[in-house]
């Protein structure tokens, strides 16, 4: 009797190792892909997650209907963040340890998203797309970072390009007081030294940018010939509002941060004249075929509106799926994909380029400067 209950006893060890083990094999071997997902769905910031929300969405929904990756359908869980850093890197975890996904996709914000890498690579999950152009994304080799978008370093470099080769040398700098504003601020100011320009002034608007009239009537006695903002659309709108009655005729630029669309709808026809750099192509234009993909797709979703970030987070949900098909898995692991993505040396999303490899993930350089006008953005 002995001898059977210990043979029993040792038969239910193995079945509970056995189990365990199979449970932790298959950890990913679910009927769907799931992916997880932390934007700005509330607070300030909102108006850029619901764009990127919506991009990623049209492409993922079309992708599933066509029958999905490997034969499995995406499933994409989102939490709201508010762009709080903290909460950021509370819904990751929450994600990581509920869903289990393959990967995070569109990380937004310069803040969140400096909170958000160390525990990407604690996770051990790949994120793909996250939007920060600062160099602490392409600092070295970050294994389980992916950007897609180019760098706020390349942005500037176009600005300050263009401001050299039409003469123009008497800046001002307008800076919103939050990271993402000190930031672009520091980059700027490191490429108009670079390119010899020395003379530039400095101001900073509250972080909603109420004191707009105010700082710019000072910036006025200066009589720049060209005024960068450094700042994010909500405090870009009542500053551009009073450059066009402070300082009418005077060049303004911003980086691509600045939603035209929003300042376009917001502003009523103050954003005239306004440069503003791209990192991805114009999404009421024609010149790639993946726009004309972009704007069927989102269509098909009946739910927002073309925008230069609704098209950024159609690109990076783009990305995504190529990465998971070259996997050639139904069931992908974090691991696999990561391999995957950096045979992307480069992948060509009909026309936008990014490149990855087992050294550096570089995305994209992809960078042009547009100017909002009468009747939208144009080249």
């Amino acid at each position: 009797m002995k001898k059977i209950l210990s043979v029993c006893s040792r038969l239910a060890t193995f079945a509970a190792l056995s189990a365990t083990f199979a449970a932790t094999f298959s950890s990913y071997a679910t009927s769907e892909i799931i992916v997880g997902r932390s934007l700005p769905l509330s607070g300030a910031q909102v108006s850029y997650g619901t764009a990127k929300q919506d991009g990623a969405d049209a492409l993922i929904a079309r992708v599933n209907r066509e029958g999905g990756v490997n034969g499995q359908q995406i499933r994409v869980v989102t939490l709201d963040d508010g762009y709080v850093p903290a909460k950021t890197v509370a819904n990751l975890k929450q994600l990581a340890d509920e869903q289990r996904p393959v990967a995070f996709l569109g990380l937004f914000g310069v803040p969140t998203v400096a909170a958000a890498l160390p525990v990407v690579a604690e996770l051990k999950i790949p994120s793909v797309g996250v939007t920060s152009g600062t160099a602490a994304v392409r600092a070295g080799y970050l294994r389980y970072v992916f950007p897609v978008r180019g760098s706020y370093a390349d942005e500037a470099r176009l600005i300050v390009s263009h401001l050299k080769v039409i003469g123009l040398t008497k800046i001002a700098i307008v800076q919103q007081d939050i990271p993402f504003g000190q930031a672009t601020r520091d980059i700027f100011v490191a490429e108009l030294t670079a390119a010899g320009i020395n003379t530039f002034t400095e101001s900073k608007v509250t972080a909603t940018g109420d004191n707009a009239a105010t700082v710019l009537a000072k910036i006025k006695q200066s009589q720049p010939q060209a005024i960068f903002l450094a700042m994010l659309s909500n405090a870009a709108v009542p500053v551009v509002r009073e450059l066009s009655t402070q300082l009418r005729g005077v060049s303004s630029y911003a980086f691509s941060p600045v939603d035209t669309t929003l300042v376009m709808k917001q502003t009523e026809g103050a954003a005239k004249g306004l440069g503003v750099t791209q990192i991805v192509p114009i999404p009421s234009g024609a010149s790639m075929l993946v726009v004309r993909d972009y704007r069927r797709d989102l269509e098909a979703l009946k739910r927002g509106e073309p925008s230069f970030y609704s098209l950024e987070g159609y690109l990076e949900a783009a990305v995504l799926v190529e990465g998971l098909r070259r996997t050639g898995s139904g069931s992908p692991s974090p691991e696999s994909l990561v391999k995957a993505l950096e045979t992307m040396s480069p992948y060509d999303v009909k026309g936008f380029t990014v490149r990855y490899n087992g050294r550096v993930h570089e995305g994209s350089r992809y960078v042009d400067l547009t100017v909002i006008g009468k009747n939208g953005v144009m080249h």
